[in-house]
C-alpha cells in the first residue's frame, strides 16, 4: 500500500507540473526554442535528449516519462 500510494503521489505532482508547464506556455516556449536552432538535425536531437538527461537528475523515470507523454 505505501508503495502504490508513492507511486500515486508520483502521478500527481508530474500531472501538477504539466498542467503548470501548459499554463505559462511553456509548450509554445519550447517550440519556439526548437524552431530557432540552426537547421542542423543534429542540435535538433541533441537538445531535448540532453534535457531529459539533466532533468533524469532530478525527478524519477516515472514522472518524466509521465511529463514527455502529457506534453
Amino acid at each position: 500500500m505505501r508503495i502504490t500510494a508513492m507511486v500515486v503521489f508520483i502521478l500527481i505532482g508530474a500531472r501538477v507540473f504539466s498542467l503548470v508547464f501548459q499554463g505559462v506556455g511553456g509548450k509554445v516556449w519550447i517550440e519556439d526554442m526548437l524552431t530557432a536552432l540552426p537547421a542542423d538535425k543534429l542540435a535538433f536531437w541533441l537538445l531535448p535528449i540532453s534535457l531529459c538527461f539533466l532533468s533524469a537528475f532530478f525527478l524519477d523515470f516515472f514522472e518524466i516519462a509521465f511529463i514527455i507523454i502529457r506534453c
